[in-house]
């Protein structure tokens, strides 16, 4: 969601920024476009932390002990790995419970 916000605040900023430099040719108005372009970077790369969450870990991955809650679908998510590769799946939780803060 935040990731939309981000691309279409961005777009809109390049686009003025560019639009008011043609008109005006004044390079303070490079720095909204950039502004802009910094924005849509952002909104591209923020929120590819986890990747799909899958129904069942793939064999040979072994669970970590850690679980979250994933703040846009509210499911709860266990965090397994592979011992030699050290590769990260995400996995949905059997129960919906969500875990304690303590652990």
């Amino acid at each position: 969601m935040r990731n939309r916000w981000l691309i279409w605040v961005g777009t809109a900023l390049l686009i003025l920024g560019g639009i008011l430099y043609l008109v005006s040719g004044s390079p303070g108005t490079i720095e909204l476009a950039i502004l802009g372009l910094v924005l849509v970077i952002a909104g591209l790369l923020v929120g590819r932390r986890y990747g799909k969450e899958l129904e069942q870990a793939p064999d040979g991955f072994v669970f970590t002990g850690e679980r979250f809650v994933d703040p846009g679908s509210h499911r709860t998510i266990e965090v397994w790995q592979h011992p030699t590769t050290s590769r990260r799946v995400y996995v949905l939780a059997k129960d919906s419970e969500r875990p304690d803060r303590g652990s």
